[in-house]
């Protein structure tokens, strides 16, 4: 889409408001998702800054509950580690010092480790299977660090979860000999 106004762009305050809260019927969004959307709407940037001001004002928009909805949704329904959720809120448009907050709120509440555990069991299909080979180590660790899990606590847990053999080594136990 072109950045010029169509003949369906909202042309007032007024009518970005109007379509903004129809968006926010279906679902909390940020106030950089609602710019960003009148702006492929077509609306200016001038008449999308005093509507989003304006549901600011009344409360229709508010950064601070989207951060923590979206950080629960990620943390407790997708099984995602506390920088990955960070990296999702800041993704949406939600700043720094906020998104911060909202994680640090949400995962108060949250059992890291046994979350951890869950996303490990997920991807191994069985709660109680073994870690076998150091490629099939290596590639579980590189997929629960970008699930956001600490590498220090990925590695404890697979540590536990992998088989007992003088013949199995990760690249790291070799440097700690």
């Amino acid at each position: 889409m072109s950045g010029r106004p169509s003949q369906h762009a909202p042309s007032t305050v007024q009518s970005a408001c109007a379509l903004a809260l129809g968006w926010l019927a279906g679902r909390d969004l940020s106030a950089a998702e609602i710019q960003l959307r009148l702006r492929r709407r077509g609306c200016t940037d001038a008449i999308s800054r005093r509507a989003i001001e304006h549901l600011r004002f009344t409360g229709a928009i508010d950064d601070e509950r989207v951060a923590l909805i979206r950080a629960r949704v990620e943390s407790a329904l997708r099984g995602r580690g506390r920088e990955r959720v960070l990296l999702r809120l800041r993704s949406i448009g939600i700043d720094a010092e906020t998104a911060k907050r909202a994680v640090d709120a949400v995962f108060q509440e949250v059992d890291e480790e046994a979350s951890l555990e869950r996303a490990l069991a997920r991807r191994l299909k069985k709660p109680d299977a073994l870690v076998r080979t150091p490629s099939e180590y290596r590639r579980l660790y590189d997929a629960l660090v970008r699930q956001g899990f600490p590498p220090s606590d990925v590695r404890k847990v697979l540590d536990r979860r992998r088989v007992k053999s003088s013949e199995f080594w990760v690249e790291e136990d070799r440097s700690q000999d």
